[in-house]
């Protein structure tokens, strides 16, 4: 089992999936995916001061902190439960300024845009999932993401990427290629960025400056 497990691993190590954006919308607002390694997590910017992180993951090791190989191992090769996350941004909506409040290394960031409605039905369907009167809220202190239990389980075949990308098709992307292992690229190399808290006093010095 353990050595098919590996075989799987390393097939699997080539796949990565290429983001393709929809068309220029009429009114962009927008949309981050924030690359964590082999995980990844969306950022929506709703409003100037609704700037929602939108992640996905394995329940035990998100919320009960039981991490490791062996435990990563686990749960890729059976169904365990999923967890939801979500966490609000402050300040600045720009990803200088959210290092210090993700809970993740930051590797790079993939910047889009997208239609604003769409972006804000997107959220309202998933805090809804939040608010609802029997949803129970778990928050994780490291992650800086508060968690219900996920309607799907997590898996290989649909853990954090999966939806992910689930999420941008609801906004209108295509995807070509396989997510699983989290390398997602973006269809064009200027979409790429990297996150840099030191930038972020100097952009609030400059907002400052000229209001």
């Amino acid at each position: 089992m353990v050595l098919s497990a590996a075989l799987l691993l390393v097939l699997l190590s080539a796949c990565a999936a290429t983001l393709h954006p929809p068309p220029p919308p009429e009114s962009p607002v927008p949309v981050y995916v924030l690359d964590h390694g082999r995980h990844n997590s969306l950022v929506l910017v709703i409003s100037e001061d609704r700037v929602m992180r939108y992640a996905f993951g394995e329940w035990r090791w998100y919320v009960d902190g039981e991490t490791g190989p062996l435990r990563s191992l686990d749960a890729l090769l059976r169904q365990t439960p999923g967890a939801l996350g979500r966490g609000r941004l402050v300040g600045p909506p720009a990803p200088d300024c959210w290092v210090d409040q993700v809970g993740s290394e930051i590797r790079q960031v993939l910047v889009f845009s997208a239609e604003s409605a769409k972006v804000t039905e997107l959220a309202d369907q998933i805090d809804a999932v939040f608010d609802s009167a029997d949803a129970n809220l778990y928050y994780s202190q490291l992650l800086n993401l508060e968690f219900v239990l996920a309607e799907r389980p997590y898996m290989l075949a649909f853990n954090s990427n999966h939806q992910v990308v689930a999420w941008l098709e609801y906004l209108g992307f295509e995807i070509s290629g396989n997510p699983a292992l989290g390398w997602l690229r973006p269809d064009q190399p200027d979409r790429s960025e990297s996150a840099d808290s030191s930038r972020c006093s100097a952009l609030i010095h400059s907002d400052s400056s000229d209001s």
